[in-house]
C-alpha cells in the first residue's frame, strides 16, 4: 500500500483509469504520473472487487446471490458501508458509517457520464465513459472544494468504477441472451 500516493496530494481536477492486462484485467486512478489507487477482483464473476489505496485495504461484495445491495467493508470482514441499487431508477445510494450519504447517479437520460452528489456536499465527482478507450476506458472530474478533501476519495471513485463495469457485464449478458 506503499506504492499509492495519498490524494491530498494531487494537483489537477482531472484524472482517469488506466486499465491493465487483458484477461484478468485491473484499474488503476491515476493522473498519468503517480497512482492514487487500484482495483482488482477475485474470482470469474466480479462479485468480489479489492479496491487498494494509501489509506487501506477495501473490498466490495454482493450480500447474497440474489441481492442487489453490496457490501464495503475495510480489509475483509470490516463493514463500513452499504451500496444500493435503486429498484426502478440507475440511480445508486451509498452510505458509509462515517455519515456520507451519497448518490451515483446520471443527470441525463442519454449521457456516459454518472456523477456522485450528496445533499451535504453537492456534486463530488463525475466518473465519464469514454467510447473507443480501451488502454484509459475512464476519465474522472473531481471538485476541488477544500471541505471534500476529508472525504476518500479513491475509495468512491473505484467504488463508482466497480458500479459502471458491472452494469455494463450486465447489459452485455442481456443483450447476448
Amino acid at each position: 500500500m506503499n506504492d499509492y500516493r495519498k490524494f491530498e496530494q494531487v494537483k489537477t481536477t482531472e484524472l482517469f483509469i488506466t486499465k491493465n492486462k487483458w484477461f484478468y484485467p485491473y484499474y488503476e486512478l491515476t493522473d498519468g504520473q503517480f497512482i492514487y489507487g487500484k482495483l482488482s477482483y477475485k474470482g470469474h464473476w466480479r462479485r468480489h472487487a479489492v479496491i487498494e489505496t494509501a489509506d487501506g485495504l477495501w473490498t466490495v461484495k454482493q450480500k447474497g446471490w440474489f441481492k442487489r445491495a453490496m457490501l464495503i467493508n475495510r480489509n475483509e470482514d470490516e463493514t463500513i458501508g452499504t451500496m444500493e441499487p435503486q429498484t426502478w431508477k440507475r440511480d445508486t445510494l451509498i452510505k458509509l458509517d462515517d455519515g456520507f450519504e451519497g448518490n451515483y447517479l446520471y443527470k441525463k437520460l442519454f449521457t456516459n457520464a454518472v456523477t456522485l452528489v450528496s445533499d451535504t456536499e453537492g456534486d463530488i465527482l463525475r466518473i465519464a465513459t469514454k467510447a473507443f478507450g480501451i488502454k484509459k476506458p475512464f476519465t474522472i472530474e473531481v471538485d476541488p472544494s477544500p471541505k471534500k478533501v476529508k472525504l476518500n476519495i479513491p475509495l468512491l471513485v473505484l467504488a463508482g468504477v466497480n458500479l459502471i463495469l458491472l452494469r455494463q457485464a450486465q447489459a452485455a449478458a442481456a443483450a447476448s441472451a
